[in-house]
């Protein structure tokens, strides 16, 4: 069962790294091989408004993150889930929610 996590961000702002460790009954996942995927959309199933750039760091210890970036797509509240699939191939989706986009004011 998947997590429920949600972000909030100001569009052209900077989003700042956000790090994350999977454990699984306690013990930390072992992601070496894995490929960890983060998109943004506005309902299931449709165009992808953000492919998230994301970061093994620590792969034995389960150890990932959202890298740095300047989120600056259309203002909306998107669904997110991130996904790792295993050198094994078995897939998993272990954190999802809302990744809200806000307008700015200064420009």
């Amino acid at each position: 069962m998947a997590s429920t996590l949600n972000f909030t961000t100001k569009r052209g702002d900077t989003f700042k790294q956000t790090d994350f460790q999977i454990n699984v009954n306690d013990v930390a996942l072992n992601l070496t091989g894995a490929d960890v995927k983060m998109q943004l959309r506005k309902e299931p199933g449709g165009v992808v408004a953000l492919e998230v750039p994301i970061t093994i760091f620590d792969a034995t210890n389960g150890e990932f993150c959202i890298d740095e970036q300047i989120i600056n797509i259309q203002a909306c509240s998107y669904r997110y889930d991130i996904q790792i699939t295993q050198a094994s191939g078995e897939v998993d989706t272990w954190i999802s929610g809302l990744f809200t986009v806000t307008d700015d004011i200064t420009r």
